[in-house]
């Protein structure tokens, strides 16, 4: 029996139709052709594929940090595509956070100082972002070491740390472009898990994208690009190795 329209739930994402090109010299290349993707609250899904898919593209659009070429983007059901790029900023501040490959945390930061820095910048006073950042750094396994900079964090540890980071505002959504590629196979493993474990605790939606087929079966939705394309997608209850070894890029 098809459920009627009215009764399905609202998507937390949705791409309609949406094309991304960059020129190259003279040569314009389409990194994502025709996407349409709905992501619905909750979900722990994959964006995966070789190199060059479009995974990287179609995360920067779903975390705003950039604009299709054409097709809309939707967020929260707001069409987020024609806002302007300070209202894009508060929205994306407001409602996403992001770990990325490199970590990307500050050097000269204690891992308490940079989880704190997102509030303080937001306005939160001193006291409430120390009492966020702790707990969060405590969710992810890291509450002997909020005194320890990034340098004497081990790779594993310094990914905890900016997963913390994108959790300390309380946002709806979590995008993670490969942030397990710098890692070695068992932490990377770790990090998806902790990902998955934050994900039922909070109900908090996490997209990550991933090159690495291994970490497949861990999650509870798989996209797989290929040439700026989904070329198949599928959700599983209980994901299964057996099952995500049909899917090729």
């Amino acid at each position: 029996m098809r459920i009627p329209a009215a009764a399905r739930p609202a998507p937390l994402i949705e791409l309609r139709r949406v094309y991304k090109y960059y020129q190259m010299g003279d040569e314009r290349i389409a990194a994502l052709r025709g996407i349409s993707l709905r992501i619905q609250p909750g979900e722990f899904a994959a964006i995966w594929g070789p190199s060059g898919s479009g995974k990287s593209t179609l995360c920067n659009l779903v975390g705003l940090l950039d604009t299709p070429s054409s097709g809309t983007v939707h967020l929260e059901g707001q069409d987020v595509t024609t806002l302007a790029d300070d209202r894009r900023s508060e929205v994306r501040n407001r409602a996403i956070g992001f770990v990325f490959q490199g970590f990307n945390l500050i050097p000269v930061l204690s891992a308490l100082e940079n989880v704190m820095l997102p509030l303080q910048i937001a306005g939160t006073s001193a006291s409430l972002a120390r009492l966020r950042a702790l707990e969060r750094l405590g969710e992810v396994g890291l509450a002997p070491h909020t005194a320890h900079r990034p340098a004497k964090l081990s790779g594993g540890q310094q990914q905890r740390v900016a997963i913390a980071r994108a959790l300390v505002a309380d946002p709806v959504l979590v995008i993670a472009d490969e942030p397990t590629a710098n890692l070695d196979s068992e932490n990377a493993a770790n990090i998806i898990d902790l990902m998955r474990q934050l994900n039922e605790e909070h109900g908090t939606t996490f997209i990550f994208s991933t090159h690495d087929q291994r970490l497949l079966e861990r999650v509870g939705r798989q996209v797989l690009m290929r040439d700026g394309e989904i070329a198949d997608e599928r959700t599983l209850e209980q994901p299964k190795t057996s099952q995500v070894a049909t899917l090729r890029p």
